[in-house]
């Protein structure tokens, strides 16, 4: 009965001892679950690309890498591995407010949102001496025979720092005088026929740094300014000083009639011409204008100074004026 008794006792200690025995077991092993990592899935590939915060303007970011057609379905895809390269933020040159420094203010009497002409560039210039040329115009229109005999002249004087000019011929009747700077010519008055009669004047107020026709009409002068008289010895005096600079094109700012603006000699190249004072060298200028204005032409002779032996002017309906040397006089080098 006793010995009963103490099995029946055991039995209860042992389920007991194997009861909680197996419950430590079971805690252990969640425990183990939940903190250790999941398995690693052997071939399961690594994503690497380079990508920017934001995609560009017009194109949007690269897709991510598709998962291996053997994975799993229910599996999710593993995620990419991505590298950032971080590019400094692009500051401003300036603030918006400031300009470069050295660059001409806008005068004050310019016309709101319009700067004044800039010279745009500066040559070295030697002037030709005091010379006359006498030239011959021949004149041509569609449908008529050329009209010849015409004649034309040319009288440039320097003196102690002072110019005067006079030309006629195929660019209308002309005149300018004025002084030199470094610049080369300064003119400091010019004229220019009209079409009705009369002179328009062009005065470069010097003084006040201003280009004048009329009562209100003004522009801002700059050093190199020319009129359209003036610009021909100006051309002159840079291929004089130095004949490399008369390549490509040579800009020039010119007043007239018009008001001021940029002329552009395009340099066409060398010509011989046969003249009634002999074959001459020349170089072959064009002045570039837009459609519908006259077509200028002037060539130069490298060995008469530079001076201008020919000029052209094509109208838009076809007509052409052109005058060719026909004499030369020049004084002693100046």
């Amino acid at each position: 009965m006793m010995i009963a008794v103490h099995l029946a006792r055991h039995r209860r200690l042992v389920a007991l001892g194997g009861l909680s025995l197996l419950l430590h077991l079971l805690a252990l092993a969640l425990i183990d679950a939940l903190v250790a990592p999941p398995p690693a899935r052997i071939g399961a590939p690594i994503a690497l690309r380079l990508v920017n915060d934001a995609a560009p303007s017009g194109k949007t970011a690269a897709a991510p890498t598709a998962p291996p057609p053997d994975a799993p379905a229910s599996a999710p895809a593993p995620p990419s591995t991505e590298t950032r390269a971080e590019l400094p933020a692009m500051q401003p040159l300036l603030p918006a407010s400031e300009t470069p420094p050295g660059t001409p203010a806008p005068s004050s009497s310019a016309a709101p949102g319009l700067a004044p002409l800039q010279m745009p560039g500066r040559y070295r210039v030697h002037l030709p001496p005091s010379s006359r040329v006498a030239y011959a115009v021949t004149r041509t229109a569609p449908g008529r025979p050329a009209a010849e005999g015409e004649p034309a002249e040319l009288v440039w004087e320097r003196s102690g720092g002072a110019y005067r000019l006079r030309l006629d011929g195929v660019l209308g009747e002309l005149a300018s005088a004025g002084g030199e700077d470094d610049a080369g010519l300064a003119p400091n008055e010019a004229s220019e026929a009209g079409p009705a009669g009369g002179a328009q004047i062009t005065r470069f107020n010097r003084a006040e740094g201003r280009i004048e026709q009329g009562l209100n009409a003004s522009e801002a002068l700059t050093q190199g300014s020319q009129d359209r008289a003036s610009v021909l010895l100006q051309l002159s005096g840079i291929g004089l000083a130095d004949p490399d600079q008369v390549q490509d094109t040579v800009d020039i700012v010119v007043a007239g009639s018009g008001g001021a603006r940029i002329a552009r000699w395009q340099v066409v190249g060398k010509e011989e011409l046969r003249t009634p004072v002999g074959q001459l060298a020349s170089v072959h200028l064009l002045r570039l204008a837009p459609a519908g204005e006259a077509r200028v032409e002037v060539w130069l002779a490298p060995d008469k100074s530079w001076l201008p032996v020919q000029l052209r002017v094509t109208q838009p309906d076809g007509t052409v004026a052109n005058q060719l040397v026909r004499a030369i006089e020049t004084a002693a080098s100046q």
